[in-house]
């Protein structure tokens, strides 16, 4: 598993870079940055402990992958700008977060997972 969060962040700093070659310098360009560097942090802090402990950061990684990936097509199209909306935050961080501490919560109580 932490290989697919390796592979999460990597793709993360591609579509910023996409994001960079695209549109430029933005604000979009500096929290897509920063957020997969600090996944990456993470990543290399939680590298030694159960893989039960890596599913909320991994939740996040891979739901903000597919969140900056959507938000270049969009912006691409010229459809929406899915930085400028007011409910980022809430779908950006809280929600993937709340999902991976549910699953985590959800093996660690049924025991008989391999990720216990």
């Amino acid at each position: 598993m932490l290989r697919i969060g390796y592979l999460s962040s990597a793709l993360n700093l591609a579509t910023a870079m996409v994001s960079f070659l695209r549109f430029g310098s933005n604000n979009a360009l500096f929290i897509m940055a920063s957020y997969t560097l600090l996944t990456l942090a993470g990543y290399r802090l939680l590298q030694n402990k159960r893989t039960l402990h890596l599913i909320p950061l991994l939740t996040f990684s891979c739901s903000f992958l597919l969140y900056n990936v959507t938000y270049v097509l969009l912006k691409q199209i010229n459809l929406v700008d899915l930085y400028a909306v007011d409910w980022r935050l809430e779908v950006q961080l809280a929600l993937p977060l709340l999902v991976g501490f549910a699953v985590q919560t959800l093996l660690k109580r049924s025991g008989n997972s391999r990720l216990v």
